[in-house]
């Protein structure tokens, strides 16, 4: 049984389902925004490539190994705490509206 599940045990028909969805919703949205950022910030470097002020780079990989040498890995993550931000409660409400949702639509079907 995982960390979530023991300190959110399932429904006991209280209506805590919903938290509970909200709660494993917040805490996804925030792991896969942490594994996801690098890739993001690839792709919006890539994007602005040939722009005044941005480099060109011959694909993906180079850019992040340029990256990676001329300013760390530190740059993969800047500005990964405003995504986070918003992540975590966009994540967390769309978990708890599906679920209330879906409680709402079966109660209606008995």
């Amino acid at each position: 049984m995982g960390l979530l599940e023991s300190i959110f045990p399932k429904d006991r028909g209280d209506g805590t389902n919903v938290y509970r969805k909200v709660m494993f919703g917040a805490v996804g949205g925030v792991t896969a925004g942490c594994l996801t950022y690098p890739n993001d910030t690839i792709r919006r470097i890539l994007q602005l490539q040939g722009t005044p002020g941005y480099k060109t780079y011959e694909g993906y990989f180079h850019c992040a190994k340029t990256i990676l040498k001329e300013q760390g890995i530190g740059r993969f993550y800047k500005g990964m705490g405003v995504n986070l931000v918003r992540m975590a409660p966009n994540t967390a409400v769309q978990f708890g509206a599906y679920e209330g949702l879906k409680e709402i639509t079966g109660k209606l079907g008995r």
